[in-house]
Order: C-alpha cells, then structure tokens, then sequence
C-alpha cells in the first residue's frame, strides 16, 4: 500500500528545457550551444547540484569557458532560474495526495541557491511534508545514498513510496531500494496515470 508520494522537481514540478532557456536567452545559435556544452552539460553544473560548488565560483568559471563577461553570466543564471516555472498539472497531483492524507515528499538535484529562489516562491517547505535537496546534502541522485538519507531522515519505508522522476537512471536505483516508481513524461498523460495508480478521482 502507497503511504509516501515522492517527486522530482525538474521537468516533473518545474518545467526544465535546457534548449528553451538557452534560445530565450540568446538569438546567436553559437551562443546557445556554448551554453548548453559549457554550462548546462559541464561537471561545474554537476558539481553545483552536488552542493560542492558555491554559485559564487561557478559564474565566473562559466563565464571563462564560454567568453562572456561575468555580469552576463549572472544574467544567464538569472534567466535560467526565472525559467523553473511550476507545472500546475503536477502541482495540482501534490495537493489532491495530500487531501488523502499521503505523505508528499521531494527529492531533486538542485544548487542549494536555486532552490531557496523556488522555495521563496512557492513556499516549498510548507505545501510539502518534506523534502532532500542535493546542493544542500552533498549527495545527488542516482547515488543510493541520497535515497537512503531520504527514508532515514523522514522514517520512509521504501515498500509505502512511489518515487516520481523524469530520468530512468534514477528510477533504477530506486527501484532497487524497494520503491514503487513511474518515469514521468508529459504533464498531462503521467499525472492522469498516476491518479489511476494512486486510485485519485
């Protein structure tokens, strides 16, 4: 029986499209791809949802790769946390579980600093019963150790939770832990489905 609903951030609460931010932010396709090769697909971005890179550091190493002034950086980064914005359809899921009285939790890899902007925002800590931010615990998914830290830290019992995520990697690990999972797709078609699973009307 399902007690726990888990779920990612990007692409799953928060719209995530690395080829959208990059081409609202700059018409120049040389541009676009540099961002996406240097900064959104570099280790620094990694290394920054890991929590062992500050933002500090990394604008202006992004910076350097790509040639563009800090200040411009900092914009690009800007633009890019504007760009997380909430997926109502999803929103809308966590709600409807917690009317249940399911337990709603988070687990995303995220920078420590972006995800106070959203929390800021959105009031995170409240709407969920609780959560694990990559950037803030020095461990990322697909490590299980992060999914370990998840269920000790909220006494979870991997059997009672479904784990939602957009990337297969991460479902595989927790589907190795005991978790129930769903590789979330399209907005509309997987919280439907997921309704049907979690018998929501």
């Amino acid at each position: 029986m399902i007690k726990n609903v888990i779920f990612d951030f990007g692409a799953v609460l928060f719209e995530w499209n690395p080829a959208k931010i990059v081409s609202t932010f700059t018409d120049s396709k040389d541009e676009q791809t540099l961002l996406l090769e240097r900064v959104l697909n570099h280790p620094d971005w990694l290394a920054l949802d890991r929590g062992t890179m500050l933002m500090a550091e990394a604008i202006p190493r992004c910076a350097g790769r790509v040639n563009f002034p800090e200040s411009r950086m900092e914009d690009f980064f800007e633009h890019i946390q504007n760009s997380l914005c909430l997926i109502d359809e999803t929103y809308n899921l966590v709600n409807q579980v917690l009317s249940l009285n399911l337990s709603a939790y988070f687990l995303t890899n995220m920078s420590s600093a972006f995800f106070e902007k959203l929390n800021e925002r959105h009031g995170l800590y409240q709407l969920f019963d609780g959560g694990l931010v990559s950037g803030k615990e020095l461990s990322i998914k697909p490590e299980a150790e992060i999914f370990e830290l998840l269920c000790q830290r909220f006494d979870i019992k991997p059997e009672e939770s479904l784990f939602i995520d957009d990337q297969p990697k991460n479902l595989e690990v927790a589907k190795s832990l005991g978790f129930k999972v769903f590789l979330f797709k399209s907005p509309q078609e997987s919280c439907r489905d997921i309704r049907n699973l979690l018998k929501i009307n």
